[in-house]
């Protein structure tokens, strides 16, 4: 089966490659020719994923999405441009002059391009695709999802294939569309793409933090360095890396915040005005603005989370270009551009909202979340002045009042500022800095950063030739770091009392991110001093050893990350056995007995009946299943549900972990437990109450093998999983009741 699922990964990055950049490339060469390949990635990456948003809902709000119409649109306007641009072509040879002075010059210009960062896109080439066998490899040890969330999204986007949009409430559907999309298009299934997809779309994380830094740093193989380390290092608990490779919604739109920010820097950067048509407008337009519309567009219609992450990025730089943002002639097209950003996102839930469907339930718990935790910030504050309230983490105690009220009132406000802010900083140094990482680790990010904030400020004041244009980009990098070390500690330690933005595993990603750029900066500072010294293949070359050095430092200094883990739901079996029976048997001549685990992966192609429905349904008079076929799963060594596994592999790559599975044994004295006890909630008997579950499970299929003696036959068994199954007469079903 691995060279099945090795033909599943390739199909998902052949259909995503076409789909994400192929047909946006084609579709708009006019306007995109001439552009950058930046500038072409940007476009590409956040208009496809509007185009498909706005198409998929749109067509489900009129009750008329339909897998065929979704492939004869996109084909249909693919081909079509595609024959108008062969059409062209065919003009061209008519203009063999023409032709042969257009490809010189195209010829000239890669070359020439090759030739100045050739060496920079080989080493990003090389840092990406370590990532990608990274990221990937756990999807190839388990082919089971790592978090029970993404089967609920796999559910969402089989709705999806039925003609039912936004099924759990109005919630951001962009991943769900687009995997929907690549499902109606090149017939792959979507168990695979919820599987693989991520763990190749999350290289546009990486490319488009490579873009946002590249607007930062001075030397231009900096940001790769930020993104090797970061790729390298060994992060205290995994929290900024193990949802990466999840395939769901806010992973998903992780890009876009970079992109909102390295394009607002981009626009902040540009000076004067642009004329078009022979017409000069008053306001400062500029091409980046549109990126930065479907940036923002694109984040919203993802995950709400991503819009707050660009939020605090944008904020970040906002802060320091404040005053030209205030111009007129910057603050119109900036506000303009994020209200049709906002409005094209949100057009699709507006007509959902407004058809009758309510929010999904999880929007209204982020809105809960967020006000209870503001409250909590509110009332840690000791308004009444109660030397017995409870005091918050900035609050003065007994001893720092006795020497403020000492002082007159201008000395007390400003003592009382001086030591609240030496007790934010240590808590922002000991709960986050040294929290976010080990406490060597943190302690030296810590004074690295305020190295960093002391070089910008003299970098400002003194105005020294070569450094000056280096730092200038800095200190939003700084600020956004910060910001990412206080959502840290406000969402791990909410009895300090600080508002929650955001959790902080939704946030620390980035938040690495921003610290590891802040880590390179004195290696930007070097190579860019040293630029004025020497050019050429040398830096280059010392840039490459650079590279080299991150990864063996972390590797001999034992700071080598290690594999990832998952929420181990099931034996990898099952999800084999599952494969093979929608490969080997019609559609809907099938049913199913196992855990919820198998449901969305057999939603499209067979019936599936729970192991404890079914055996509640057995224990009554009739019980019938009307498929040709009908399969049970029994784990003979019942696993513990959601348990961490670690994923391992070779040393080169990373660390292995635990590979133990942790199970229990079937039992006939497990059988005789009633599964009652266990009946709390639907978890419960797959965790507490799975030994007799699996047990009784095991006990019907001896008990009807004795009333059907060669009827029951063994599909697949290795020593912890054994798949039975039986065929029936379809117009005569086996009646299952009485078998308990």
């Amino acid at each position: 089966m691995n060279a099945y699922w090795l033909m599943e990964y390739v199909k998902i990055l052949i259909g995503y490659f076409f789909f994400m950049f192929v047909w946006p490339s084609v579709v708009f060469r006019n306007y995109l020719k001439g552009k950058t390949k930046t500038y072409r990635f940007s476009f590409c990456v956040t208009a496809q994923i509007i185009i498909v948003n706005t198409v998929v809902l749109i067509l489900g709000l009129f009750g008329i999405l339909y897998t065929g119409l979704i492939a004869v649109l996109f084909y249909g306007i693919f081909l079509w441009t595609f024959l108008r641009m062969c059409l062209d072509c065919a003009w061209l040879k008519a203009d063999r002059e023409g032709k042969q002075q257009h490809f010189r010059l195209w010829v000239q210009d890669l070359r020439k391009d090759f030739t100045v960062r050739g060496g920079e896109y080989i080493l990003l080439s090389v840092v990406m695709i370590f990532g990608m066998l990274y990221f990937s490899h756990g999807a190839f040890q388990v082919h089971s999802y790592s978090i029970y969330d993404v089967y609920q999204h796999h559910g969402w986007v089989n709705a999806l294939v039925e003609g039912r949009i936004y099924p759990g409430g109005i919630y951001p559907e962009a991943m769900h569309c687009f995997i929907y999309c690549l499902h109606a298009l090149f017939g792959i299934r979507i168990y695979s793409l919820m599987l693989y997809l991520q763990c190749i779309h999350l290289m546009l994380f990486f490319l488009s933090a490579y873009i946002l830094f590249r607007e930062v740093f001075h030397w231009c193989y900096s940001p790769i360095f930020v993104i090797c380390l970061y790729m390298t290092i060994n992060i205290t608990g995994g929290h900024s890396m193990y949802r990466l490779p999840l395939t769901l919604p806010m992973e998903f739109g992780l890009h876009t915040q970079f992109l909102c920010a390295a394009y607002f820097v981009r626009y902040m950067k540009r000076e004067g005005h642009i004329d078009r048509k022979e017409k000069s407008s008053k306001f400062c337009w500029d091409e980046n603005l549109l990126i930065l519309v479907l940036a923002l567009a694109a984040s919203i219609a993802s995950h709400y989370f991503t819009t707050i992450m660009a939020f605090l990025l944008c904020a970040s730089f906002a802060v320091f270009y404040i005053r030209k943002i205030l111009r007129v002639e910057y603050f119109v097209p900036l506000l303009v551009s994020v209200i049709c950003g906002c409005m094209i996102a949100v057009a699709p839930m507006v007509g959902a909202f407004i058809s009758g469907i309510p929010f999904e339930g999880s929007i209204r718990w982020a809105l809960s979340e967020m006000e209870s935790s503001n409250a909590g910030w509110i009332s840690s504050e000791n308004i009444s002045g109660d030397i017995e309230a409870p005091r918050g983490p900035l609050e003065l105690t007994r001893e720092d009042m006795e020497v403020v009220e000492k002082l007159p009132q201008i000395g007390q406000y400003i003592l009382t500022g001086i030591i609240r802010t030496e007790y934010f900083i240590k808590v922002m140094y000991q709960d986050g800095y040294q929290g976010m990482h080990k406490p060597e680790r943190g302690r030296r990010i810590f004074w690295i950063t305020v190295f960093m904030i002391a070089f910008c400020i003299i970098n400002r004041v003194k105005d020294f030739i070569w450094l000056k244009k280096i730092g200038r980009e800095y200190p939003p990098i700084i600020l956004a770091s910060f910001l990412s070390v206080f959502a840290c500690v406000s969402s791990l330690k909410p009895e300090l009392g600080f508002p929650t933005i955001i959790p902080e595993h939704r946030f620390c990603a980035e938040g690495f991110l921003m610290t590891f750029a802040i880590m390179m900066m004195p290696a930007d500072i070097l190579f860019s001093v040293a630029e004025h010294f020497r050019k050429g293949y040398f830096l280059q070359t010392l840039s490459y050893l650079f590279s080299i050095g991150i990864y063996g430092l972390m590797h001999f200094q034992d700071n080598f990350h290690g594999y990832l883990s998952c929420s181990l739901n099931r034996y990898d079996a099952a999800v084999e056995v599952t494969e093979s029976i929608i490969n080997e048997y019609p559609e809907g001549t099938y049913t199913v007995i196992s855990p919820h685990e198998e449901a969305h992966q057999l939603a499209l192609y067979g019936e599936h009946e729970e192991i404890p429905v079914f055996l509640e349904k057995c224990t009554g008079r009739d019980y019938l299943l009307t498929t040709e076929y009908v399969f049970l799963y029994v784990e003979k060594k019942p696993i513990e549900y959601h348990q961490v596994y670690f994923y391992s592999g070779p040393s080169w790559l990373g660390k292995s972990g635990n590979m133990q599975i942790r199970s229990t044994e079937i039992s006939e004295e497990a059988a005789k437990e009633n599964l009652e006890n266990y009946a709390d909630s639907a978890w419960e008997p797959y965790a507490k109450g799975r030994t007799a579950m699996e047990s009784k499970l095991y006990w019907w299929c001896q008990d009807f093998a004795q009333k059907h003696p060669s009827e029951l036959k063994t599909y697949y068994e290795d020593d912890n999983f054994i798949c039975y199954f039986f065929r029936q007469d379809t117009d005569d079903p086996y009646n299952l009741a009485g078998g308990l």
